[in-house]
């Protein structure tokens, strides 16, 4: 099968994101103390930790990836955040979307509302709005549900001792080395259609027709059915068909009486 353009699997987004980890992401997590937030704060302090450490992880990021010089799609993709966000109901989270210029289509959140979208994926949906805000929706819901702070939270636990070391650098080196590995590699089945499902509420609790969602799902499918035709990002979920047929009533319920989150 032809690979449609911008599927590239070869893409280093990641593993330069990786290599990069850590020379501005660590200082920051270790002064926001954001572990021990996290374990033992409450509910505030442990929002405000996820924002700290989601806030280092989006400057990293930013420093070893080019923003896409596409004003149209910026200012698309702001506004279909925007307009999801405000269907989320516990509103202590701000959700900002920013576009990176990309040939591998991906999107990726980060514990307290950053989300990045590259603008090949964007291309992928050729732009429409529907199938993006399902996007942006899905990696929404990671983020409401705690799935990639969690992620990092569990993980954390069992290097507290490495925190407390932290003066040699254990915690830090661990960070390094692990924690992107940790939020580009794959949920759970079952956490993704969790994320497929509230991300499709937010879409017609916001008045995007819910059909984007399996239009996109459908475009997915025709890409291929191993990781490598697919890429990292697609490769990475359950197979379209599955997701769509998880949807499908949902849709059908929501294109009749939209629900909110």
């Amino acid at each position: 099968m032809k690979r449609p353009a911008g599927l590239s699997p070869s893409s280093d987004f990641f593993s330069n994101l990786g290599r990069q980890l850590g020379r501005k992401a660590v200082p920051a997590i270790r002064k926001s103390k954001w572990i021990w937030d996290g374990l033992a704060g409450t509910e505030e302090e442990s929002l405000r930790a996820e924002a700290s450490l989601g806030n280092a992880l989006a400057n990293e990021l930013r420093s070893v990836t080019a923003p896409a010089n596409d004003p149209a799609l910026v200012t698309l993709l702001d506004n279909l955040c925007q307009r999801l966000s405000k269907c989320v109901r516990d509103n202590r989270r701000t959700f900002r979307c920013e576009v990176v210029h990309d040939d591998s289509p991906h999107a990726l959140a980060l514990p307290g509302g950053f989300l990045f979208v590259s603008d090949s994926l964007a291309n992928l949906c050729e732009r429409h709005p529907d199938e993006m805000a399902f996007v942006i929706g899905h990696e929404m819901a990671h983020v409401i549900r705690s799935h990639v702070w969690e992620r990092m939270m569990n993980e954390a636990v069992v290097r507290v001792a490495s925190v407390i070391s932290a003066r040699a650098g254990a915690f830090g080196s661990w960070f390094s080395q692990k924690g992107m590995t940790l939020l580009r590699s794959g949920y759970s089945p079952e956490t993704e259609f969790e994320a497929d499902a509230l991300g499709l509420r937010l879409a017609a609790a916001a008045g995007i027709a819910p059909t984007g969602a399996m239009v996109f799902m459908q475009r997915i499918g025709r890409l291929g059915r191993t990781p490598a035709e697919l890429g990292p990002y697609f490769g990475s979920h359950p197979p379209a068909a599955e997701r769509m047929a998880r949807l499908a009533p949902l849709v059908r319920q929501l294109s009749e009486s939209p629900d909110t989150h």
